[in-house]
């Protein structure tokens, strides 16, 4: 026999919400209007009040939604960095107010770091906005290089093992292991990685040379992600980046180490 409570359909509407984005973090206002048959004005209303709710939350890079639940963050290895992602977005807000030049969150992802949140679609200056998901290298861009500086001892041999062993051109600075100490205590002096002029991974295009320097954001020994910053070189030289924009850069990593104190909801935040 059914109840002859009704059934409320906004909650309803609610739920079906967080159960699409569970199935797909990271999915556009587009691709929920074509998963889900909502019509975008339903969905929008939806998703600002989980958004208010704190079920929910923007991802800054390009606006996709993510669900906030710990169980969906637990659901798929894919999305084992969502907690990451969810606290760094407003450190990386409050970058884009104190430093014009935009700014990326990247973790360590087997022996390279993955881009997983940016600030470059808030940023005035446009420095190739297509960030996301990038692979920077370990040894040859900054977030690599802060990592490898301020990680542990045994994580940071077991990734240049790999990559010594690796046979792809890029790998064989790995080599050379006189000078990549020498790379990594220079790293730990300044307190920040520099991107090797060679190297642009991130700025693939780009019509001006770019550059970049990062920091770690650290708990105890470990490293669970980095923060860069990423300018032009025919505007303003390392020196002038780093007395301007170097401080709020370390005070943003150590804002998001506060964030991220509480145990993540997907245990690692590296591979």
């Amino acid at each position: 026999m059914k109840s002859g409570t009704k059934r409320v359909e906004s909650l309803a509407r609610g739920l079906a919400v967080l159960k699409a984005l569970q199935a797909q973090p990271g999915a556009s206002l587009h691709e929920l209007h074509g998963r889900m048959g909502l019509a975008k004005a339903t969905l929008l209303r939806s998703l600002r009040t989980l958004e208010e709710g704190g079920f929910v939350s923007r991802r800054l890079a390009d606006g996709g939604y993510l669900p906030a639940w710990p169980a969906a963050v637990e659901a798929a290895s894919a999305s084992r960095w969502l907690a990451l992602t969810e606290a760094a977005g407003p450190a990386l807000e409050a970058l884009s107010r104190a430093i014009p030049w935009p700014t990326d969150l990247g973790v360590r992802d087997g022996e390279a770091i993955v881009v997983l949140e940016s600030n470059r679609r808030l940023s005035p200056i446009r420095v190739n906005r297509q960030a996301l998901g990038a692979r920077p290298h370990m040894l040859w861009s900054a977030m690599g290089r802060a990592w490898l500086a301020f990680c542990p001892p045994a994580e940071r041999e077991e990734i240049l093992a790999a990559l010594r062993a690796s046979d792809a051109p890029e790998d064989r600075a790995a080599r050379n292991r006189r000078r990549v100490d020498e790379l990594l205590h220079e790293t730990r002096e300044r307190g920040y990685g520099v991107r090797d002029a060679r190297y642009g991974v991130l700025d693939l295009g780009a019509p001006r040379r770019v550059s970049a320097i990062a920091v770690p954001v650290r708990q105890g020994e470990r490293v669970l992600a980095c923060l860069n910053c990423v300018w032009l070189v025919d505007v303003m030289d390392e020196r002038e980046v780093v007395a301007r924009h170097l401080k709020p850069l370390l005070g943003a990593a150590h804002d998001l180490a506060r964030r991220l104190a509480k145990p993540l909801a997907g245990g690692r935040v590296s591979a």
